[in-house]
């Protein structure tokens, strides 16, 4: 009959005891962060520990780094999807829509996808050497990237200023499979900027040209006149009176006869420009014009304006100078 000591019982309890105690301070040592525990007698075991703990690191910040990539990705995928700015769309080496999002299906005024599909309009985009490298970012013989950006039209025909930036899907053998292009609807922005720089170039109260652009075209006319020989002639106008008008009638008055003049000058041809430099001065830039067919111009626009229907009597002085010949400089015409 096998009897256990006291003794040996004690110690058996104290082994347990101690291994317990290990495995809890192994465990406490993991929750703080290490990634594995050597115990003092499996100490031949560490430098294998240490090599699997640093694989399994490894692996965990890449795994945390791809999550983190793909959570950001999606978050971008559904912004894009869900703002009625942009479309995406995929399509193959010819340009053929492959699919399309709802997106791009609102703004081009289609019905349904598959009505859009059936559409061919990023043939163009895709056949063209130059644009298809512009749209997959390519840089142009200066070594510059500038966006594409073309007309496209919607199914009621209106116009629509399109944006265009993609990029390449490569198959499984890693050939060409097709492309993949997001869409930005830039019309009311492009519209915007056009107002702007209108505005920048328009009087206020005429809508005629203003003294900056009246400038700017005098000197386009100078360096076109330089380079054909061909002269052009500068009509200069004084409204006679404004400040009796003003005084006598108001100021309202005043500047409706201002209007006046400005609706005359506006039918001039689409070549000329007419401009409103000073309160009551005026301009039209005949191009190749020379001074008979300038004085028979200033002429008409004098008639037209004493005889517009309206009162009270307007008249207007004039002054005509051609270039070269009456000055090469714009402050030596305007004079």
């Amino acid at each position: 009959m096998n009897r256990t000591s006291p003794v040996m019982a004690e110690n058996h309890e104290g082994k347990e005891e101690l291994k317990r105690e290990q495995r809890e301070t192994v465990a406490e040592f993991i929750t703080r962060g290490a990634y594995d525990c050597i115990e003092m007698g499996h100490v031949g075991h560490l430098p294998v520990a240490v090599h699997r703990s640093l694989q399994e690191k490894t692996l965990r910040e890449e795994r945390d780094r791809a999550k983190n990539g793909l959570g950001h990705s999606e978050a971008r995928y559904r912004a894009l999807a869900g703002n009625l700015s942009y479309g995406i769309c995929r399509c193959d080496r010819h340009g053929k829509f492959l699919e399309v999002s709802e997106a791009m299906v609102k703004m081009l005024g289609y019905a349904s996808k598959e009505e859009l599909l059936a559409v061919n309009l990023a043939s163009g985009l895709i056949q063209d050497l130059g644009k298809r490298a512009q749209l997959l970012g390519q840089p142009d013989q200066q070594g510059s990237v500038d966006p594409i950006e073309i007309e496209w039209k919607r199914k009621d025909h209106t116009t629509l200023k399109v944006r265009f930036l993609g990029q390449e899907i490569l198959g499984a053998q890693g050939q060409l499979d097709a492309y993949e292009v997001i869409t930005e609807d830039v019309t009311k922005q492009r519209q915007l900027e056009d107002h702007l720089r209108q505005q920048a170039a328009r009087d206020p109260l005429t809508g005629l040209a203003n003294c900056r652009h009246l400038a700017e075209v005098l000197d386009m006319e100078i360096k076109r006149s330089e380079r054909t020989g061909r002269e052009f002639a500068l009509l200069l106008f004084d409204l006679d009176g404004l400040k009796q008008i003003n005084d006598r009638y108001g100021h309202l008055t005043g500047s409706h006869a201002i209007c006046r003049v400005a609706d005359v000058l506006s039918f001039c041809r689409d070549i000329d420009t007419a401009a409103r430099y000073g309160g009551d001065e005026f301009a039209v830039v005949l191009p190749e014009t020379g001074a008979e067919a300038a004085n028979q111009v200033a002429q008409r626009i004098c008639d037209n304006i004493a005889n517009d229907g309206k009162g009270p009597l307007l008249s207007v002085s004039i002054g005509i100078a051609v270039y070269p010949h009456d000055g090469e400089r714009i402050e030596v015409l305007l004079l």
